[in-house]
């Protein structure tokens, strides 16, 4: 019975291992793919662009591809009970408490709770075991702020604004508060509900913002309004890199943030060929004898060998992304 127990367990272990290692080939593929594709479409798109003149809009451009540089400006300031006006375009506040979660794992037959870091609101009530899992209210509500008026150039920046979805961290200091006294860590505001308690407690929570500032931007997308560059309705993709860049500098700014994912897909994709030959060829490290070469055997000479042809293969598929 022990015997067919091991068995059974060494073709479980074959088995997964095949999967992620075709998962692994799939994936890296995929990567190659979607990057060769993605240079291939940003090269034809930034050729077809014009670069216009963003202080002096002109209808005649509507419908055509462009490429506007300008500065975004707002006279609009944000502030809350915590932060000082700031002059972002976009601000996003954050809010997250320290409360009772509930999580069942496989195979327990009862729920298990611990105190997390948790973003919203909690339901306490729809626990399992609600009693001695009571979740405080929380008191500090999270904020979507976009500036009411602002220009990017000539054009009227409200309706860009809209398309803008990733932001960056604020990096807080105690000039940026109201009270400058107020605790920071990693970032982020902490919010005692017991001033007393100086170890994270039930109900404490945590403050941090994300903001979109005033800066130079250089946008790339097609005119379809000369007073607001995108309609009401935009059609089209919407490219915003930092700084006043010209056509051949945002090209390349575009590809190197392409680039940056590929290697994510990549990097992904070698974990997996590396996780998966070793579950494959670790039942059989017994015969595995790296010796004279190395002074390596057993588990150990597998760990080595699945490194080498992981290695192999992703740098493989990392020229063949410069090959296409």
């Amino acid at each position: 019975m022990a015997t067919k127990w091991q068995s059974l367990k060494k073709a479980q272990g074959v088995v997964g291992g095949g999967v992620m290692v075709i998962c692994s080939l799939v994936l890296m593929w995929s990567g190659v793919s979607s990057d060769v594709s993605t240079d291939d479409q940003l090269d034809k798109v930034v050729a077809q662009a014009i670069e216009i003149d963003a202080e002096r809009p002109d209808p005649n451009d509507n419908g055509k591809i462009v490429i506007a540089a300008a500065s975004w400006k707002t006279d609009d300031r944000y502030e809350d009970e915590f932060l000082k006006p700031n002059s972002s375009l976009l601000v996003r506040r954050r809010v997250e408490m320290l409360q009772w979660v509930e999580t069942r794992k496989e195979k327990e037959t009862s729920p298990s709770y611990s105190l997390e870091w948790t973003e919203g609101q909690v339901d306490f009530f729809k626990f399992e075991v609600p009693q001695g899992h009571e979740n405080p209210l929380l008191q500090i509500a999270p904020v979507s702020y976009e500036a009411p008026r602002s220009r990017f150039g000539g054009f009227d920046g409200k309706r860009l604004l809209v398309a803008i979805r990733a932001l960056q961290p604020l990096a807080l200091s105690p000039e940026l508060l109201k009270d400058s006294s107020m605790e920071i860590a990693e970032g982020k505001l902490i919010i005692r509900r017991n001033p007393g308690m100086q170890l994270p407690s039930l109900g404490d929570m945590r403050v941090w913002y994300e903001v979109f500032p005033q800066d130079d931007y250089t946008v790339l997308t097609v005119q379809e309004d000369e007073r607001s560059l995108i309609g009401a309705n935009p059609s089209s993709k919407l490219f915003i890199q930092h700084g006043l860049l010209d056509s051949s500098d945002l090209l390349g700014s575009l590809e190197g943030g392409a680039n940056s994912s590929f290697h994510g897909i990549l990097y992904l994709g070698w974990l997996l060929l590396f996780v998966g030959l070793l579950s494959l060829m670790m039942p059989h490290s017994a015969s595995f004898d790296l010796r004279p070469n190395l002074n390596v055997r057993g588990p150990l000479a597998v760990a080595v060998v699945s490194l080498g042809i992981s290695f192999v293969v992703s740098s493989l598929f990392f020229l063949l992304s410069f090959a296409g």
